[in-house]
């Protein structure tokens, strides 16, 4: 097993407001060419990100997605094309717009179709990356609905569970549901980990838990620049994560007609390729099963009952999923994102670059 034996000082870290990390990258955005409407709200989906905690997907890879702006890979006008639209399902394609953008209109029309017909299912080929998976699964909770999206990968990294070749991408997946007076349930998870976790933990000089990934020689290692160098990712649960990650190649690429296996798709690097996304968005609209209210207690009394195992040794207390992130995103929002300095580094170069008003930061 490869570990680090040489680690990288660690990161030094500033706090920037929450709002102040909104307003540049909306400010950013426009700039890069896209409407108002549309800035406002990809910065909304990468705030979400760093306020609750997965920093891994916030502002350090934001700069990635103004790169592939830049380069033409990600186009600023998002437009979709309708493959087919029958009753509770849409196909579209998005040409490779603002993944973001796509994925919000993908969820609100699935929002749309399930107040119609009780479920709504939009499915989105030639996709860009939409980053943060609960960011749309929100949104249906938001609005009295359990909302599901998966999604498969523009790269493949995950190898089957007895296998060093990648076949799969991390292939997200979120599911929120609403409660009453409790936190949103939201569960967002990938079944492996995050390979911007993996490389998130190289730029920190930090070493990773055994079984995330394997060195190119096909052994697990502890050491993130191996695992970046082979791009090869261990599934969660073994076989079981391995499945999971094909029923998401099922429901996207294989159901929507789009790249299977993310075929010629690179992820965010290089910034000039495609990543040749698929996605899936459902809503399920609670009334049509129980009235809403009803549902909301009835989550409350499921949380709480979640709340109330006792912790084994080590532990506080037992947290249901979206719960941490929830008190964490308040702590933020209060005391400020952490942020590391090379990231700051990089976004207030853009600024400058842009002539937008640089990150304001305090320790």
């Amino acid at each position: 097993m490869g570990d680090r034996s040489h680690q990288a000082p660690a990161a030094e870290f500033f706090r920037v407001p929450a709002d102040d990390l909104r307003r540049a990258e909306t400010d950013l955005l426009e700039a890069m060419g896209l409407s108002p409407k549309d800035a406002a709200l990809v910065a909304d989906v990468f705030v979400q990100s760093d306020v609750r905690g997965e920093e891994s997907h916030g502002a350090r890879l934001f700069v990635h997605l103004l790169a592939r702006i830049e380069a033409g890979s990600d186009r600023p006008h998002s437009e979709i094309a309708v493959v087919r639209d029958r009753h509770a399902v849409a196909v579209w394609d998005a040409q490779q717009g603002i993944g973001q953008v796509i994925a919000a209109r993908a969820m609100h029309e699935a929002i749309k179709k399930a107040r119609m017909y009780g479920v709504g299912i939009v499915g989105v080929r030639n996709a860009n990356s939409y980053t943060s998976a609960k960011y749309y699964s929100l949104l249906a909770a938001a609005e009295g609905m359990i909302g599901i999206t998966y999604a498969n990968s523009g790269v493949k990294l995950v190898v089957p569970h007895s296998g060093r070749k990648p076949i799969t991408g991390t292939n997200p997946l979120s599911i929120a549901a609403p409660t009453k007076n409790k936190p949103t349930f939201v569960l967002d998870m990938a079944v492996s980990v995050a390979m911007e976790k993996i490389r998130q933990a190289d730029e920190l000089g930090q070493s990773v838990p055994v079984g995330w990934g394997l060195d190119v020689e096909g052994l697990e290692t502890t050491d993130p620049k191996q695992i970046v160098a082979s791009k090869a990712l261990l599934p969660i649960a073994g076989a079981k994560g391995f499945g999971l990650g094909l029923v998401h190649e099922i429901l996207t690429c294989v159901l929507m007609g789009g790249h299977l296996f993310g075929a010629g798709g690179t992820g965010f690097r290089p910034y000039t390729n495609p990543m040749n996304v698929s996605q899936f968005f459902e809503a399920i609209n609670i009334d049509w099963f129980l009235p809403l209210d009803e549902f909301r207690a009835r989550m409350d009394e499921a949380m709480e009952t979640v709340n109330s195992i006792p912790p084994r040794p080590g532990f506080d207390r037992v947290y249901y999923p979206g719960e941490h992130s929830s008190l964490e995103e308040q702590r933020r929002k209060n005391d400020g994102v952490p942020l590391p300095k090379a990231v700051i580094s990089q976004f207030n170069d853009w600024c400058e670059r842009k002539e937008v008003a640089p990150l304001s930061t305090f320790i």
